[in-house]
């Protein structure tokens, strides 16, 4: 079960999941930065903000500063924003809601764009809904339910936004959003425009495969009338299947992909992780595959946790657990 939805992004290392990149990976020197940062602010209406800690932009509330903190405030200031961003050679991170994520003590090197406030759009044609990658996934299915349109109806209860659903292809219980996706339009890192049909998109169990370094803006989605009272039934049913899961806490949601032999849950349950802490990290008693910030917990502690956990299941069952949290930034 995917909980988690909310980041598009350049990792720092490559990862099973998600990635949004410039893979040059380049530290942005002190010198530069303010132009980079100045030359930003001068040419579009963005927020930008130096040294910001990421720990304010991600559900863990864990991460240290990014180097530069951006959020255009259109899609055309975005694209100026990323030519700006590859002309500096910096380090590039696009994020949404930041869950999904864990941003490294160390924060960011580079360039953190936040999209939450440039791709907004949100509308219908016909039975196509086109939705802005800055849209969350409850503002989708609340947008859905009001023009009785059905079909994502299992994404209710997941955090994050509509661009780190389909970098990650969402889903739960046999579904996932990639079913769902007709087409994708985005940029490359230069700020160039870039669609894709879904004759170019392949999507697996919580992985959708798309060009190196593709920032994805927009998704349409093809969806079948349904009427609200139905709709809104089954929503109802997914949160109700979700209460065992510690939404009130500070996570960045499964931790674990779904081995093929039994849920990752049950696996670390089995293996005596329930619970189980380090320093301000812990294995959530209420359901063992998140790890839940207690209040103070670094990224150093969480990794700490993941490599016990991981362990001892693989003591326990064998088993071999994939990460479906993407570690990113520096240690």
């Amino acid at each position: 079960m995917s909980t988690g939805s909310g980041s598009i992004f350049c990792p720092c290392s490559r990862s099973e999941n998600e990635a949004v990149v410039n893979d040059r990976q380049h530290s942005l020197e002190d010198k530069n930065r303010p132009g980079a940062a100045d030359r930003i602010s001068g040419a579009t209406g963005s927020t930008v903000l130096k040294d910001e800690p990421l720990s304010r932009h991600t559900s863990f509330g864990i991460g240290g500063p990014a180097d530069l903190y951006i959020r255009p405030a259109s899609e055309k200031d975005l694209a100026v924003v990323l030519g700006i961003i590859r002309q500096y050679g910096m380090g590039l991170m696009v994020i949404g809601r930041g869950t999904n994520i864990l941003v490294g003590d160390g924060g960011f090197r580079g360039a953190v764009v936040d999209l939450r406030g440039a791709c907004r759009r949100l509308e219908h044609q016909g039975e196509k809904v086109i939705a802005g990658a800055g849209v969350t996934v409850s503002e989708l299915l609340d947008y859905c339910l009001s023009q009785e349109l059905g079909g994502l109806e299992f994404m209710a209860g997941i955090p994050g936004s509509v661009g780190g659903a389909v970098r990650v292809n969402a889903g739960a219980w046999g579904s996932a959003v990639g079913d769902r996706i007709e087409a994708v339009r985005g940029y490359d890192p230069a700020g160039r425009g870039v669609d894709m049909e879904r004759s170019e998109l392949q999507f697996s169990y919580r992985q959708a495969r798309f060009p190196d370094h593709l920032i994805i803006t927009e998704v349409r989605l093809s969806l079948q009338p349904e009427k609200a009272g139905a709709i809104a039934g089954k929503m109802d049913d997914y949160r109700r299947r979700r209460r065992h899961q510690p939404i009130d806490q500070k996570s960045a949601g499964s931790v674990f992909k779904n081995p093929s032999s039994a849920p990752a849950g049950r696996l670390i349950e089995a293996a005596g992780c329930k619970g189980l802490r380090v320093d301000g990290a812990q294995v959530s008693p209420q359901h063992a595959n998140f790890i839940i910030n207690l209040g103070e917990a670094t990224a150093a502690a969480v990794r700490e946790l993941i490599d016990q956990v991981r362990l001892k299941v693989r003591e326990d069952s064998g088993v071999e657990l994939e990460m479906e949290i993407i570690c990113v930034g520096e240690e």
